[in-house]
């Protein structure tokens, strides 16, 4: 089924970059950014979620180490 909406000129400029960029139909682009906002709503979900004593600090501190050394390399 097939429906028609109206946007904004602006909101359109937009898809029609997104859909040029990827390669997608209009609705394909639509389906593309509800499902990484329904993924981002996830991960947003689980903010908060683990508790301080539950964190292994001399890990974290640990992974910090390593990121920090594989960006200064």
């Amino acid at each position: 089924m097939v429906r028609v909406i109206t946007i904004m000129d602006d909101v359109y400029d937009e898809l029609k970059r997104l859909k040029s960029s990827k390669d997608m139909s209009f609705s394909q682009v639509l389906r593309f950014l509800l499902k990484e906002r329904k993924q981002e709503s996830t991960i947003i979900s689980l903010a908060g979620s683990i508790e301080d004593k539950d964190i292994a600090r001399r890990e974290v501190n640990r992974i910090k180490r390593e990121e920090y050394n594989w960006i200064e390399q």
